[in-house]
């Protein structure tokens, strides 16, 4: 699959999940949806170029934001690259960046990137915060829970329309992401 085509579809994803699209350079993008900002970046090698990490830093400005999705042959080789890069900042330069880092295969495209946008939209739900509901007990200390975000999108792992939703239990902290299909009246006919 050529570069642009990655691009087109991960652009495309992410603004049917709801997020803004800022195109900062021909490989990396800056998406945000309400508090929440997210550097995608493409790669097309499967290995990082820089030595210094306050170069890594500059390059994906993550210094600015909350995740870095990695797009690429090898995400996960990359991602832990990264994080070594990361790592050395706060040894070589007391430099403390927190940012989560996501992985996404291009050989599973869709399915990787639909997976990394759900735990990421889970890990930073209080950014993301759409609606405050009940949302039942919560199945680990029984305590009420709340629906903090409620969307659709097209889920290409379940390959129809879903409703997602994510609860949070104040008392314990649990998070649950749950994405439900949406029957279509057509197909009850």
């Amino acid at each position: 699959m050529r570069q642009d085509n990655i691009v087109e579809k991960t652009v495309r994803y992410l603004f049917e999940r709801g997020f803004i699209i800022h195109r900062l350079r021909r490989d990396l993008i800056k998406a945000e949806q309400r508090s929440l900002k997210v550097s995608v970046w493409f790669s097309e090698k499967d290995y990082l170029d820089w030595y210094d990490p306050l170069n890594l830093i500059d390059e994906f400005q993550l210094n600015d934001v909350q995740a870095l999705i990695i797009v690429a042959p090898r995400a996960y080789s990359i991602a832990d690259e990264v994080l070594h890069s990361l790592d050395r900042a706060r040894y070589w330069y007391d430099l403390f960046i927190d940012v989560k880092i996501y992985s996404v295969d291009i050989a599973m495209l869709e399915k990787c990137l639909e997976e990394s946008v759900n735990s990421l939209m889970t890990t930073f739900i209080d950014l993301v915060i759409n609606i405050v509901e009940d949302g039942g007990r919560c199945p680990r200390c029984l305590s009420n829970m709340y629906v903090l975000y409620i969307g659709k999108f097209h889920s290409n792992i379940l390959k129809s329309k879903v409703i997602e939703k994510i609860y949070r239990c104040p008392n314990c902290g649990l998070r649950i992401h749950r994405t439900m299909k949406i029957e279509n009246l057509h197909d009850a006919r």
